[in-house]
């Protein structure tokens, strides 16, 4: 076999296994990511919107101190045949209900950026992984709380 013919064998075979779904790969069913999502607005329900599309993430949950917010993601939920998830609402710190629940693996934090810092930090206090739309701070320190909760408490922040 010539370099080339290795090349492109190899490529291809990466592009199998980057399209294929794991559990039609490897035969079994994969697990689903189990999500919360802090915030839904605009931008939280882009994140919402792609969250639907797969079959390996279940939406457990949402957090919005608009109503309005909640009923545009209720919206999306029903045009895409998915239940209805538990929502969280009524004042700022309605988040930390949500952080409450035992069977949520991640949040999505998708609110203004000042908020970010501390619900990343209360929701890797709480055991949940964070993604986090834009920056995490405000200032630098604010960042450097981020990474010492990261490494304290085991659970990563992207």
């Amino acid at each position: 076999m010539n370099r080339r013919v290795f090349i492109r064998n190899g490529a291809l075979a990466t592009a199998g296994f980057a399209i294929l779904p794991s559990d039609r790969l490897f035969g079994r069913d994969t697990p689903k990511v189990r999500l919360g999502y802090i915030g839904v607005g605009l931008r939280g329900r882009d994140h919402v919107a792609a969250g639907l599309l797969r079959d390996d993430v279940e939406i457990l949950a949402i957090c919005d101190i608009r109503e309005q917010s909640l009923a545009e993601c209720r919206k999306q939920f029903r045009e895409a045949g998915k239940p209805l998830p538990k929502e969280y609402t009524g004042g700022l710190d309605a988040y930390k209900s949500l952080l409450d629940r035992t069977d949520l693996d991640a949040v999505i934090i998708s609110t203004p950026w000042q908020y970010h810092h501390q619900q990343a930090i209360d929701s890797m206090q709480a055991g949940k992984y964070v993604g986090c739309e834009v920056i995490a701070g405000l200032t630098v320190d604010e960042h450097w709380d981020i990474v010492n909760t990261s490494e304290k408490t085991g659970m990563p922040y992207m």
